[in-house]
């Protein structure tokens, strides 16, 4: 499968400094990866979109991707506050 970030998720990838927290997300882009209809379809305007939820250190985060057939495309990623805003 063709993974794809977006350039908001690629600068906040980088920004991650707690290892932690990068594992939590590494993890919960393998299980993307491993079934891609795992993540809620979002509604609305966003409804091209799924949420995947995960904890961090105890804190939920949520994964926000897209999925067509043979490509994922990472958009963001964090707790649930301002995660759907652009």
């Amino acid at each position: 499968m063709k993974l794809l970030e977006t350039s908001k998720f690629s600068k906040l990838r980088k920004k991650i400094r707690d290892e932690a927290e990068s594992m939590g997300l590494r993890l919960a882009i393998a299980a993307i990866l491993k079934d891609p209809q795992i993540g809620k379809k979002l509604k609305g305007e966003l409804g091209h979109l799924r949420s995947y939820s995960y904890a961090a250190r105890g804190q939920a985060r949520r994964l926000i991707y897209q999925w067509e057939k043979d490509t994922l495309v990472l958009f963001s990623f964090g707790p649930r506050q301002g995660i759907y805003k652009n």
